[in-house]
């Protein structure tokens, strides 16, 4: 079912089976309650938004078109107040924790615009394809993700961390329960998305990028957060596993180490533990509209690959803070 292309371990299934019509958006519990509260902790640190605490239905409808199993049974799920970063991590401000931190770059980053026999010379920032400092950084590992949240803290004297992959949903609905937070079907005005059939680039109305885009580049949703639906995905905090059954309903992030259960030859993944894989939320610059619903969930690492070394050009991250 799943198998590796643009951003990592990637859903094809579906490009021949999308129904033309969506399911009619809908406003949650959470709607009257949007925060676009605005704040910086440090002069390299990133803007962050606080989102109000709330509760909502994280998953999708069996009815929703483009949905996968692992995006079920749906649950309501309670989230405490926090803060997300309104954009994805910079290129500008990784570019300031290396030089800080004077860490080295390290090489080898897939799905980039180096032909694969080269793809050894990318890093984030050769990638061969054209980023500023505005776009999202690409080709980062879970791990330096890690790194950042923690130099931030210690920078800061605040607690920043990765979300949790029901923060993430909760955030990027906005209050909303369709498949997209705009509405019911995608468009390139909205999002950096790719083509409608798996997988490339495609520039179109608004989307002007086949690969990443400034951040900031299309609407904001009504917390304030841009960019929670295609240009780079997201690392998230948790652990994949294949369905919501058994997975905290509080909030907090999925961490037990268990046994895998999506049972799919064609992934190799024959008696490896969930925590070798961090789930990716959001959808990618090259990635076909089902890919980029709220609901849609993704992980890395994909076979071949350890969750330590897995760089992509489709791959990038944003932060969360502790509210007190």
């Amino acid at each position: 079912m799943r198998t590796i292309a643009l951003g990592l371990a990637i859903f094809l299934s579906f490009a021949s089976s999308l129904p033309a019509k969506q399911n009619e958006s809908a406003k949650s519990e959470t709607a009257n309650s949007r925060s676009k509260k605005t704040f910086r902790d440090c002069d390299n640190c990133p803007a962050m938004v606080e989102i109000p605490a709330g509760n909502f239905l994280m998953g999708s409808p069996a009815s929703e078109p483009g949905r996968f199993e692992e995006e079920g049974p749906q649950r309501r799920v309670t989230i405490r107040k926090f803060a997300a970063g309104k954009f994805d991590v910079t290129k500008g401000e990784w570019a300031a924790f290396m030089s800080a931190t004077k860490r080295a770059t390290s090489k080898d980053c897939e799905y980039g615009g180096f032909e694969k026999k080269d793809r050894a010379k990318a890093s984030w920032r050769n990638l061969g394809f054209l980023q500023d400092d505005t776009h999202p950084v690409v080709c980062i590992t879970w791990g330096d993700a890690q790194d950042y949240a923690h130099w931030l803290t210690e920078k800061s004297g605040h607690k920043y961390r990765l979300m949790s992959e029901a923060e993430w949903e909760y955030a990027a609905r906005a209050g909303t329960t369709s498949a997209y937070p705009w509405g019911t079907k995608a468009a390139h005005q909205n999002a950096n998305y790719g083509s409608d059939t798996c997988c490339s680039g495609s520039a179109s109305g608004r989307d002007q990028w086949i690969n990443t885009s400034p951040v900031g580049a299309f609407p904001p949703n009504a917390f304030g957060l841009y960019d929670m639906h295609g240009n780079v995905l997201q690392w998230v905090q948790g652990c994949f596993k294949g369905s919501y059954s058994g997975l905290p309903v509080d909030g907090s992030a999925f961490e037990t180490d268990v046994e895998f259960d999506m049972h799919d030859s064609s992934l190799q993944m024959t008696g490896v533990r969930s925590c070798s894989f961090r789930v990716l939320r959001g959808g990618d610059w090259g990635d076909p509209p089902a890919m980029i619903r709220s609901a849609f969930r993704n992980f890395a690492s994909p076979a071949g690959s350890t969750l330590d070394k897995y760089r992509s050009g489709g791959v990038g991250f944003r932060v969360a803070r502790n509210l007190d």
